[in-house]
């Protein structure tokens, strides 16, 4: 059987497969639903799955393999087989628009798409005895497992927030927001490649486990993370994140303004108004919130139209404007962050991904 070294991303995404992450996903996706997906956001079978799940080869790679069945993926340490692979070629301009919305280089989405070999291949994903990929990821927990772990907690109702930067209040204003229907809530930021600016991994980790030690109440909060990369692929990669949260068990997920955008390359309200096409087909509730600010005269966060004070009352904060402060050593006042947080960021040397 003919070894193919591959990078770790995809040795993680090979991972998720076989975890259930990506179900009903068995394999890296063939060429007819890596078309169907980028058309329909939906399966050649009709099935909803947003996002395309893909393993990039180069040319050389293409010849070497033409002859094979199944091929073993390798990362120097792990391997996983690849059975009934299929080689394809698409139209990656084409695509990348139709997934992405755009074909600007500069969104980081588009951009890393574009570098990818020239060719796809599909299979199935199987482990070689009962071997894993290995990460230093110490908070992931599998889909059946975390299944089991909102069992034991009572569970029924159980809340997903997806991040990739650390806590703010208007964050965990949303996420507290969510407890008021649900039993529980799993915080899971997303760990993995992500663009430079983007605060690193084990802060955001670092910080949550501060917010959630010292503000949350007993036995409501489940830190879990996702090891992928950020596609930024705004609202279709909503969807997607959705349908992620689902199979780790989750009834509702929050879905705040402009989720996975970067820039202005999508409506804010366009990872709202995309769930209205697959209400019927998607077995997970949207809470669709609209952004919380800080209100100056209320004293405190709520929803941007949840009290009848002036405007100019109503101070906003994103994740953008977060890490802008924190690059520019600004002060961040407590009513945007918890003094614990910034104190814990602001001692970090390395603070950001490059």
């Amino acid at each position: 059987m003919k070894k193919v070294i591959v990078s770790d991303e995809i040795m993680q995404e090979a991972q998720n497969i076989v975890d259930g992450v990506y179900a009903p996903l068995t394999g890296f996706v063939d060429e007819n639903d890596f078309k169907s997906i980028c058309d329909n956001m939906r399966l050649a079978n009709g099935q909803v799955w947003a996002m395309p799940i893909i393993l990039d080869i180069d040319d050389v790679t293409k010849v070497e393999i033409k002859d094979e069945k199944s091929i073993t993926i390798y990362n120097g340490e792990s391997e996983f087989v690849l059975e009934n692979i299929t080689v394809y070629e698409v139209d990656k301009k084409k695509y990348v628009k139709l997934i992405f919305g755009t074909d600007d280089l500069i969104h980081p989405g588009v951009e890393r798409f574009m570098e990818y070999g020239r060719y796809f291949v599909s299979g199935d994903v199987k482990v070689v005895d009962e071997k894993e990929f290995v990460t230093d990821n110490k908070n992931y927990t599998k889909p059946e497992d975390t299944k089991e772990i909102f069992r034991k907690n009572n569970w029924e109702c159980i809340s997903a927030f997806q991040t990739r930067n650390p806590p703010h209040r208007a964050h965990e204003f949303l996420q507290k927001q969510s407890l008021t229907c649900a039993d529980g809530i799993m915080i899971q930021p997303v760990i993995g490649p992500k663009k430079t600016g983007d605060i690193k991994d084990e802060y955001i980790m670092g910080s949550y486990e501060i917010l959630i030690d010292k503000y949350f109440p007993e036995n409501s909060v489940f830190l879990n993370t996702f090891y992928t990369y950020m596609r930024y692929a705004g609202p279709r990669e909503a969807v997607f994140h959705a349908q992620v949260r689902q199979n780790f068990g989750c009834t509702h997920m929050i879905i705040g303004r402009d989720h996975a955008g970067v820039g202005d390359y999508y409506e804010p309200q366009a990872a709202h108004d995309i769930f209205d096409e697959f209400e019927d087909d998607i077995n997970i509730d949207i809470l669709k919130y609209e952004n919380a600010i800080f209100c100056d005269n209320c004293e405190d966060n709520v929803f941007i139209n949840g009290c009848d004070c002036a405007k100019e009352c109503k101070i906003a904060l994103s994740g953008t404007k977060m890490r802008g402060l924190l690059e520019k050593k600004q002060e961040i006042p407590e009513k945007f962050m918890y003094p614990e947080i910034v104190a814990y960021l602001e001692s970090q040397d390395n603070l950001f991904c490059s």
